[in-house]
């Protein structure tokens, strides 16, 4: 099956990518969500107090990110410091997840010039797919996820979906760049692609993370916002994104 995948052309491979990214996001979800309802009938920390450190390793990233880009852009400008520590976190998430790909197939690609029987090299291939696998689906289903938003309801993932929609793009992107640049490296099936191609894939990752980054801050304070104000979620989205939409083309004309 994952051969079968490996097979398929770059356009194909990030739009299957890009809904396994979502259904790994709403399974993780989902687990962190039973995980906690399980440790409060059992009244134990087993899933809280892990979503707490996952929460404050992320938010410590996210800070460490905001305190670079608020030195350059002034801490006055709340939107743009915030926007922009998103997409700095974000692609770096996504140049990780090319480097952990590429880098599994390197280093066996080294363990297999080391290799002396054929037994041994047909062994070490057999290991390289199937952690290239797991690797893989790790990234897709992306765990750390599910303890991040644990405290979140079902309902309040309407707040996730504007921005989301560009950033699983960017992260699927990155994942297809990361699986062509192993199978480029220590190849599994046969197929051909350039470093050009590449480059290019690598910068729609970024212009995908770049919007959704852009749009997070906005989707966060209509959510705010709606909380505050007893607006059904929906209502409120639908309303905010009409007249940023209104504006962004009145705008247009004017210019």
């Amino acid at each position: 099956m994952f051969k079968k995948y490996l097979s398929l052309n770059i356009p194909k491979k990030i739009l299957i990518t890009y809904f396994l990214c979502w259904a790994g996001f709403l399974f993780s979800f989902s687990v962190g969500k039973f995980l906690l309802y399980l440790s409060s009938i059992l009244k134990s920390n087993f899933i809280s107090e892990p979503a707490k450190l996952a929460q404050s390793v992320g938010t410590a990233k996210f800070n460490a990110v905001s305190s670079a880009v608020s030195n350059t852009v002034g801490v006055k400008n709340a939107y743009l410091t915030y926007a922009l520590s998103y997409i700095v976190s974000n692609f770096m998430g996504c140049l990780i997840i090319m480097f952990a790909l590429g880098a599994l197939a390197y280093l066996y690609k080294k363990d297999l010039e080391k290799a002396k029987t054929l037994e041994e090299k047909e062994e070490l291939f057999k290991c390289y797919q199937k952690y290239l696998l797991i690797l893989f689906i790790f990234t897709v289903i992306n765990p750390l996820t599910g303890l991040i938003g644990v405290n979140l309801q079902y309902s309040d993932l309407i707040a996730v979906l504007p921005h989301g929609f560009f950033e699983f793009f960017g992260f699927a992107t990155a994942v297809v760049v990361g699986v062509e640049l192993s199978n480029k490296i220590l190849p599994i099936v046969k197929r051909e692609i350039t470093s050009k191609k590449i480059v290019i894939l690598i910068a729609c990752s970024f212009i995908f993370i770049f919007i959704a980054g852009m749009l997070e801050p906005i989707d966060w304070f209509i959510y705010s916002y709606a909380k505050a104000y007893g607006i059904p979620l929906l209502a409120a989205f639908a309303t905010g994104y009409k007249n940023l939409f209104l504006y962004l083309i009145s705008m247009l004309f004017k210019s």
